[in-house]
């Protein structure tokens, strides 16, 4: 294992996933400036452009974050609400992403709520997705975000997941849940205009 700093306390692994075979292979011989496309080479490494897979429709109102995302993670970062509280970001991982029971019931514990059973996550609605269904969660609570050293109170969050063999797509939205309750239909009609970006037939 490896980390930036060395860890002031031992931690224990208590999960694990297989990796998906359509995941890019690990480089394990080349330099860190290389490894993290470091643009102040001379020749920097070009950065994948996963957002050219895909085609969405922005609704009224909301608007792309001017904030880089520091994780990388964010094809596509939106805010909306009279202060930009409410957010709504796209991700796109390889293969199965760990599984929706893992990132069901890891959005769970960012709202402060306890996990969903695998029956509970069986159970979950449906809304339509690619020309598929894809599995829809919605959760009140106590938002805590990645890296946010104090949760935000009277939240909601609505999230949609598909996933395939080769990659699995995440629509989340979170905010005060009177400003959610207003934009649902919206984040509906965001995610129904998500489509794969396919080349121009000359």
């Amino acid at each position: 294992m490896t980390s930036c700093k060395p860890p002031q306390e031992r931690e224990a692994i208590t999960e694990s996933r297989e990796i998906s075979s359509h995941a890019p292979k690990p480089h394990v011989d080349i330099p860190s400036s290389t490894r993290f496309y470091d643009d102040a080479k001379e020749e920097p490494q070009q950065r994948p452009n996963f957002r050219e897979l895909l085609t969405w429709t922005v609704p009224a109102g909301w608007t792309e974050s001017a904030t880089p995302d520091p994780m990388g993670m964010r094809l596509l970062d939106l805010r909306f609400g009279p202060n930009k509280e409410g957010e709504c970001y796209i991700s796109l991982m390889p293969g199965p992403a760990g599984g929706l029971e893992a990132n069901v019931n890891r959005w769970r514990t960012q709202m402060g709520q306890t996990p969903y059973t695998a029956q509970e996550i069986a159970n979950l609605p449906k809304k339509p997705f690619f020309n598929r269904d894809a599995t829809f969660v919605a959760f009140d609570g106590d938002f805590k975000g990645f890296g946010a050293e104090a949760a935000k109170t009277g939240y909601r969050m609505l999230g949609l997941i598909h996933s395939a063999d080769q990659a699995t797509i995440f629509v989340k939205l979170t905010g005060p849940k009177a400003l959610v309750e207003q934009n649902a239909a919206a984040f509906d009609a965001f995610c129904l205009s998500i489509k794969p970006n396919l080349p121009k037939q000359e």
